[in-house]
């Protein structure tokens, strides 16, 4: 990788402070940034549609312009969606099903078209599934819950924004026990790994990252 990329990648929760890093990120108050919301890891989980819209809320009510952007729309060529995507400060990948978000992902052309994008400078934002997309690999997040059965096609390959591992919910009740799992296999893999709290965020704006 040539580049410095811009990510913002964290596991679960917001707040003020990461609202402000972000921001700074972007170089704009919260009104001017214009943020593609991709929520297609939810797609499969059932019950989602009763805490995406508050996820998306929080994004709207801090002032950003949002967009959400259906990745299972028939309507969108890759050139359709690669002007769509250009036109955004911040490229915001929901949490959700690892293997299924990576599948879509693929499936719709945008994993190619966030790798150039995030190469020419827009931020990659996500958060549990969606901060993992940004790492090298998917393997053993099926110790988390996700069953790769449930994606069309597995694909183990993440989208190389970082050559770190984001391991969310380290401390979540109801995941610890499997994210711990996955990151040692992940190190024992011979992959770095970023262990995160609910609270906490991985930032990346230089050569090195940073935990907030």
């Amino acid at each position: 990788m040539n580049y410095t990329p811009k990510l913002f990648l964290y596991s679960l929760a917001l707040t003020p402070t990461h609202f402000d890093k972000l921001e700074t990120l972007a170089g704009k108050k919260a009104i001017d940034i214009r943020l593609a919301c991709i929520e297609n890891a939810t797609d499969i989980i059932e019950g989602s549609e009763h805490w995406v819209p508050g996820i998306r809320q929080q994004l709207i009510d801090r002032g950003y312009q949002v967009e959400t952007m259906d990745l299972r729309s028939a309507g969108y060529q890759l050139d359709e969606l690669n002007k769509k995507l250009k036109t955004k400060d911040v490229i915001w990948v929901c949490g959700g099903h690892t293997y299924y978000l990576r599948w879509i992902l693929k499936y719709s052309g945008a994993d190619k078209i966030i790798q150039t994008l995030v190469a020419e400078g827009i931020i990659y934002a996500g958060w549990s599934a969606g901060a993992i997309m940004a790492g090298p690999t998917t393997k053993h997040f099926q110790l988390m819950g996700d069953d790769p059965a449930e994606a069309p096609e597995l694909i183990e390959e993440g989208l190389h924004l970082t050559d770190k591992v984001i391991v969310p919910h380290m401390d979540n009740p109801d995941f610890a026990n499997g994210a711990a799992k996955a990151n040692a296999k992940l190190l024992q893999a011979g992959f770095k790994t970023i262990p995160l709290n609910d609270n906490q965020a991985y930032i990346i704006e230089s050569a090195a990252g940073t935990i907030i």
